[in-house]
């Protein structure tokens, strides 16, 4: 399974906190909002509700049994991986209970360690939710215990997590080349001339088809699309970070406050653009805005973790279009956007537009689904 490729090895986990950390990772892995958990959960009868993911994965102390079966599961782990982490978290729960106990080792003693897959891009692996205060360094010299797990399940783990890295390897390539005022070859289009939108309201509007980014209302999903501006949900907003960078800020009906960001903090091109609890994708939920002046005047939204683009793939003008990020390309149709202040009429010039284009008017521009 797709999902479980990316999964982190619990085996290494030394204290509750690394295995928290693990499991932070799996569900960076498995490209899943806090919904999207939820609903798979409750899709196979478990019990995992968005506030008790969140609590689980902020908090310092091992989770209950049934509760890391239910999330694992739903983070799409199969049967053999899942029995390692229930493993795993017995034998941390049995030795917290038992003073003078030496800190968890290997899952087998004379396994071959496994490393931890990188939830995306070669080089950079997602970073832990918690402050930097919270990390736990990785353990040094490990002390010697008596294996938990049998050897043939832990050769069985190690098989697959294997094969799992080889095909990651050879299908994850993504990367943050193309344009920019960093890149060498063809014309940036970049204006320094444009202010950037002030903090506030707007609907974010795609120049080359005047659709706005917008959840799908009746989705439990939480993906990003192209859609028709008067469709638009849940509510967006411009919120000033430091070091010039920019977060898109939501608020949902239902689910409250939330961020827009690049799901798992993927550095892989295509990644989808989805809206999720703040502060749960690291970089991935930060932004640079980048004033250009073809093929339109507009911004470019760059992920900050990868300096890539926003954009709708090919210039596409298909309405319920996922909103991914691309290598940043000079005079490509669907990476400028602009921002309408929230509320305002047709007749409003939107932030970042000069020039009054029939892209700015309301109506989708070859956009008939």
């Amino acid at each position: 399974m797709a999902d479980a490729d990316r999964a982190p090895d619990p085996r290494r986990a030394q204290s509750a906190r690394e295995f928290i950390a693990a499991l932070r990772a799996l569900k960076d892995g498995s490209r899943l909002t806090y919904r999207e958990l939820a609903a798979r959960a409750d899709a196979v009868g478990d019990v995992l509700p968005r506030s008790t993911i969140a609590n689980m994965l902020g908090r310092a102390t091992l989770p209950r049994e049934e509760l890391v079966a239910a999330f694992v599961r739903a983070c799409g782990v199969g049967p053999a991986e899942l029995t390692v982490w229930l493993a795993v978290r017995k034998d941390l729960a049995t030795r917290a209970a038992e003073p003078g106990t030496v800190p968890l080792a290997e899952a087998a003693a004379d396994a071959t360690p496994v490393e931890p897959l990188e939830p995306f891009g070669q080089g950079e692996p997602a970073p832990p939710t918690a402050p930097p205060s919270s990390r736990t360094p990785e353990a040094g010299a490990r002390r010697s215990r008596k294996p938990v797990l049998s050897a043939a399940l832990a050769l069985t783990v190690v098989v697959a997590a294997t094969a799992a890295v080889l095909a990651w390897r050879a299908h994850d390539d993504g990367g943050g080349e193309g344009d920019g005022p960093d890149k060498k070859g063809g014309s940036a289009a970049v204006s320094s001339d444009d202010p950037a939108p002030a903090p506030g309201k707007y609907r974010i509007r795609a120049v080359h088809s005047s659709l706005c980014l917008s959840e799908r209302p009746q989705d439990k999903t939480a993906w990003v699309y192209q859609a028709p501006c008067e469709e638009v949900f849940p509510s967006f907003s411009l919120k000033r970070l430091d070091d010039g960078l920019w977060r898109i800020a939501t608020l949902h009906p239902e689910h409250g406050l939330g961020c827009s960001g690049i799901m798992g903090q993927s550095t892989a091109e295509g990644a989808w653009l989805g809206d999720d609890y703040c502060e749960s994708r690291g970089a991935g939920e930060e932004f640079r805005l980048e004033a250009v002046d073809r093929p339109a005047e507009g911004f470019r939204l760059r992920p900050a973790h990868t300096g890539q683009c926003l954009g709708l793939p090919d210039g596409t003008t298909r309405r319920w279009t996922h909103v991914v990020q691309l290598p940043c390309r000079s005079g490509a149709p669907g990476q400028v956007f602009r921002f309408d202040p929230a509320g305002s009429e047709a007749k409003e010039e939107p932030s970042g537009a000069k020039g009054g284009s029939p892209e700015a008017k309301g109506e989708p521009s070859g956009a008939k689904g």
